[in-house]
């Protein structure tokens, strides 16, 4: 399962090269017809220059990402002016200059902002809205009155992110929005309002314009992810991306399986599962195909998918044989378990401590479970991995679990060894015992826009409970469930 996570990152996968002085970005999704005032339509991957219109039509919707980094969202039926851009990579100075038309943009501010607060503006006809290093939308209407949101981060913000604020401004005055969905409205002779908490039918209008799950022909999708993302090196945040992955990947819904994520990588299901993995999955239903190929996404993985990284690799002993001090703990609460073989259902937390000065990693997995139709259980196990000894370069992928056994109507555990294959015959559907298999594996990412530490900034929590049919091993009935992407909280 966690070749899933792999996967999923790597749709965000893309480089940028500048061959032109004159290029400030590029087009990293585009979705519908998206042209510029030359009418040339747009696709991922074409460049954009200074002084460029990107129009979008309706059911369109596209990003960009400027060589600092910074995001631009546009809507459907949007028309945005590139003014000016200009940037320093050895220095992190410059600014950034563009007119909103029409229609709707989100900005996602990025180096420029990040080095020069003040630097960053977008005009309307109605005023002005100056970042100070944050992420903002605003909408313009037919009469070019405008609607202008903070979204955030906030102050100790999860995702290690500077708070910033947005000051909205004409001739007639100001106002300073610095709480996530503050929200203002001005006009050409009317004042900005003073800054109010965004009611839900507003921010469903701002939305709404954003939208890409709506309308969308499933080949456009498929296109767009073929064309725009697609390298190996970097991972581009990229909002609408991310949300068409989360959705085609929400369980609720169904899901894709492997055969429909292969066809859009355009590999074949062994090149993500394995020859093993392949096997298994072609002898399950079409349910359980769907379930075995959908993972729940944590907040590690959403700041991937909105705001990027650079993937650097399985952690390994010696990177946590490096950090002489403190705890990282890595949490998912109430993740839902779903059948891959025959009947079961459950949900399960999951805890995991990395303690550096003693060089343990100590975990706690609870739940309530069921399999073969039997009573739901409840359980909670516990174990501790010493990683002091291990050799620096060895990645640390399936040290840290434990197998216990989990008595079908009591809920008590015992950690296990495995005398295979005959122990298999402990944890037949006739028997008391189911065996549970609990996991946590860390990857290092550096996220963009965090000054934390890249390792083990991403934590896998998952957690199988299965039982057999002999001591062959073959599976009667098993459940798995598991959080993918978890940020860790570090003390």
């Amino acid at each position: 399962m966690k070749k899933i996570l792999a996967l999923i990152l790597t749709l965000f996968f893309i480089s940028h090269s500048v061959a032109d002085e004159k290029i400030v970005g590029a087009i990293t999704l585009s979705i519908g017809k998206i042209t510029n005032q030359k009418g040339e339509v747009l696709k991922a991957g074409d460049k954009i220059f200074f002084g460029d219109e990107i129009i979008s039509d309706g059911k369109s919707k596209s990003q960009i990402i400027f060589l600092d980094e910074t995001v631009l969202t546009i809507g459907e039926k949007t028309s945005i002016t590139i003014d000016e851009f200009v940037f320093d990579p050895s220095t992190l100075d410059g600014s950034f200059l563009a007119t909103l038309n029409e229609g709707s943009v989100k900005v996602l501010s990025g180096l420029i902002n990040q080095k020069n607060p003040e630097k960053l503006e977008v005009k309307t006809a109605a005023g002005t809205i100056g970042s100070r290093g944050t992420e903002f939308q605003t909408i313009i209407d037919e009469e070019d009155n405008a609607q202008v949101l903070l979204i955030g981060p906030g102050e100790d913000n999860t995702l290690g992110l500077r708070p910033g604020a947005v000051e909205v401004a004409n001739e007639l005055g100001s106002v300073l929005l610095d709480t996530p969905f503050s929200f203002t409205q001005l006009s050409l002779n009317q004042i900005p309002t003073p800054p109010v908490e965004i009611t839900q039918e507003q921010l469903q209008q701002f939305q709404n314009f954003l939208d890409v799950k709506a309308n969308l022909d499933v080949q456009d999708v498929e296109s767009a992810i073929k064309e725009g993302l697609f390298d190996d090196q970097q991972i581009s945040g990229n909002e609408i991306i991310g949300e068409i992955v989360t959705t085609a990947l929400n369980l609720s819904d169904g899901g894709l399986t492997f055969d429909q994520i292969a066809e859009v990588l355009g590999v074949d299901v062994v090149d993500i599962i394995g020859e093993e993995g392949q096997a298994e999955f072609e002898n399950e239903s079409a349910e359980n195909q769907i379930i075995m190929a959908n993972a729940e996404g944590g907040d590690g993985l959403a700041y991937v998918l909105r705001y990027g990284g650079t993937n650097l690799g399985e952690t390994t002993y010696g990177d946590f044989q490096g950090i002489s001090s403190g705890t990282y703990t890595y949490t998912a609460n109430n993740v839902n378990m779903a059948a891959t073989t025959g009947t079961g259902s459950g949900t399960f937390s999951g805890q995991t401590i990395v303690n550096f000065a003693t060089q343990e990693i100590s975990n706690t997995y609870s739940g309530t479970i069921s399999l073969d139709g039997k009573d739901a259980v409840d359980f909670s196990h516990s174990f501790t991995v010493d990683y002091s000894s291990g050799a620096a370069a060895t990645s640390l992928d399936n040290v840290n679990l434990d197998q216990f056994s989990i008595n079908n109507g009591t809920g008590a555990t015992a950690s296990v060894n495995l005398n295979i294959p005959d122990d298999y015959a402990n944890y037949q559907p006739a028997d008391s015992l189911y065996l549970g298999e609990a996991a946590t594996n860390f990857s290092n990412v550096q996220m963009n826009g965090s000054s934390n530490s890249p390792i083990g900034s991403i934590g896998n929590l998952s957690f199988t409970a299965t039982q057999f049919v002999d001591v062959g091993g073959a599976h009667a009935n098993s459940i798995n469930g598991q959080r993918t992407g978890v940020m860790p909280s570090r003390n």
